[in-house]
C-alpha cells in the first residue's frame, strides 16, 4: 500500500493523472481490476483535497455542496446547501467524500444560510445507512486517515488482523537507531516546566493546543474540568510519579508532536496514537487518545529495550 501510494506522487510532488498512475502500477507487474483501482485512486485523491479544505476554510460555518447532476446520489442531493458550524459534530459523520467516486465538497457557510429544512440530526439520519461501519464514516480533515482500520485492506478471513509491527513495516530496530547521531534535549526543572507551560499559547482555559506533524490539532489538557483528580489531566500528569521526573523532558512535547520520528495508530488499544522521538538519552513516547487529547508522556530506557519496541505497532501514520 505504501509503495503504491507513493506512485501517485510525481517528481515535483504533484498528484499524477490516473492514466499515468495506472501505467506505473502496470509496470510493477501487478494484476488489478481497473474499475477498483480507479475508485481507490479517486478516493485517495479526493480525500487529500478535502483534508486540505478542512484546514484552508477558516470561517465558522461550512456548507455541504453536491454536484447535483444525474450521477449524484439522492442522499447527497438532500444535503446540498446544508449549513452547520464547523465545530459541530455532524461534520465527523458527513464530511466528504461519502462514498466511492463521491464528488461532493464543502464551501464556506454562513449562519444566516443554515438550512431550516434539514437539521444536523436529520442530516445524520440521511447518511447513516450509507456510512455506518464503512471507511466513509470519517472526517479525513480531522483524522488524517484515508483508509481506516475497517477497510478490507486490514481484514483477514473476516477478522481484523493483529497490529502490524515495526518489523513488518521494514523499519530499523531500536538497536540500530541508537547507533545513529541522535539529538539532545535540555533538561528542565519542575519550576522551569511550569514557567514554560504558562508561556505557551492557550486555546481555552489552561489547555495547550498544538498542530502535530500531520496538522491534526492535539490538546494538552491543563484544566481540571470534570476530573476529580488533577493527575487525570496532562499538565499535572507529568508530576504523577515523582520518581520518574518527567518534568526533565516535558518541555519537549511540542517538538515531539511537530517533529516525531514515528506516529502509530493503535486500533487494538482504543485508537490511541503514539508519537515517538529518539534522543541520545532515550526515546520519549507521547500517547494521545482517540479524541486527540494527550494523556501520557514518558522516557524509555536509554538503551531502547523492549518497552519502546512494544509501542511500535498498529498503523504507521508517519515515519521520518
Amino acid at each position: 500500500m505504501e509503495y503504491y501510494r507513493d506512485l501517485m506522487i510525481g517528481e515535483e510532488g504533484q498528484i499524477v493523472s490516473f492514466s499515468k498512475f495506472m501505467q506505473r502500477i502496470a509496470d510493477t507487474g501487478a494484476l488489478f481490476n481497473r474499475e477498483y483501482l480507479e475508485a481507490e485512486y479517486n478516493h485517495a485523491h479526493m480525500s487529500a483535497i478535502m483534508a486540505s479544505k478542512w484546514d484552508s476554510i477558516l470561517g465558522d460555518y461550512l456548507e455541504y455542496s453536491a454536484v447535483n447532476d444525474a450521477r449524484t446520489r439522492p442522499s447527497h442531493k438532500k444535503l446540498h446547501r446544508f449549513n452547520a458550524p464547523k465545530n459541530h459534530p455532524i461534520w465527523n459523520k458527513i464530511y466528504p467524500p461519502n462514498g466511492w467516486n463521491c464528488r461532493c465538497t464543502v464551501i464556506p457557510g454562513y449562519e444566516q444560510k443554515v438550512n431550516k429544512k434539514i437539521t444536523a440530526e436529520e442530516a445524520g439520519k440521511i447518511m447513516k445507512p450509507e456510512l455506518k461501519n464503512t471507511i466513509f464514516d470519517n472526517n479525513v480533515g480531522k483524522s488524517r486517515l484515508i483508509f481506516k482500520n475497517n477497510h478490507p485492506y486490514f481484514l483477514k478471513n473476516g477478522e481484523k488482523i493483529q497490529n502490524l509491527s515495526w518489523e513488518q513495516y521494514g523499519l530499523k530496530s531500536t538497536e540500530k537507531i541508537q547507533l545513529q547521531n541522535l539529538p539532545h534535549y535540555k533538561e528542565t526543572t519542575e519550576e522551569e516546566y511550569f514557567a514554560w507551560w504558562e508561556k505557551q499559547k492557550k486555546k481555552q482555559g489552561d489547555d495547550l493546543v498544538v498542530n502535530d506533524r500531520l496538522n491534526t490539532e492535539i490538546v494538552l489538557p491543563g484544566h481540571e474540568g470534570k476530573s476529580k483528580s488533577k493527575f487525570n489531566y496532562f499538565k499535572w500528569h507529568i508530576l504523577r510519579k515523582s520518581g520518574e521526573k518527567r518534568y526533565l523532558y516535558a518541555t519537549e512535547v511540542v517538538n515531539i508532536l511537530k517533529n516525531p520520528d514515528e506516529i502509530w495508530l493503535n486500533p487494538m488499544d482504543k485508537n490511541t496514537r503514539t508519537y515517538i522521538k529518539y534522543y541520545d538519552k532515550g526515546a520519549i513516547k507521547l500517547v494521545v487518545d482517540e479524541n486527540f487529547n494527550a494523556i501520557s508522556l514518558y522516557l524509555t530506557e536509554s538503551k531502547f529495550t523492549g518497552s519502546i519496541e512494544k509501542s511500535r505497532k498498529g498503523i504507521l501514520l508517519y515515519k521520518k
